[in-house]
């Protein structure tokens, strides 16, 4: 049980450090809480999962609070439009920024797991 509500813990934790980060536009704290994720969670596949859910909520909520109370939908639109995709209202924009949420926690997750497989071990 304590190990349940530990990984919950971490993944908490990265999770207001992804948010308060991002609204600062401190965008590159993503990677940097997947790197403390990868280190600090095993096994890797566990890491791996939590950074995921943490990088994608971090980037997703925001954003979903936002679309909320102000016209994002219309201005991914104009960016879908500019760049010369279909018209999916925007659609297509804002998965690609939960995307690239994941995508950055993934990566500093990688970073650690390796990482820390190549501290020495301790007998």
């Amino acid at each position: 049980m304590r190990k349940v509500a530990l990984r919950i813990g971490i993944g908490s934790v990265g999770l207001t450090l992804i948010w308060l980060s991002g609204q600062v536009g401190w965008w590159w704290m993503t990677p940097i809480v997947g790197l403390g994720i990868g280190m600090v969670l095993r096994p890797a596949w566990l890491a791996l999962v939590v950074s995921l859910v943490v990088g994608g909520l971090g980037w997703g909520l925001p954003l979903a609070l936002l679309a909320a109370s102000a016209p994002v939908r219309h201005l991914a639109s104009a960016v879908e439009s500019i760049i010369g995709l279909t018209a999916t209202d925007g659609l297509v924009i804002m998965l690609a920024t939960v995307l690239l949420g994941c995508i950055l926690s993934i990566v500093g997750t990688w970073v650690g797991i390796v990482g820390k497989g190549l501290l020495p071990v301790e007998e």
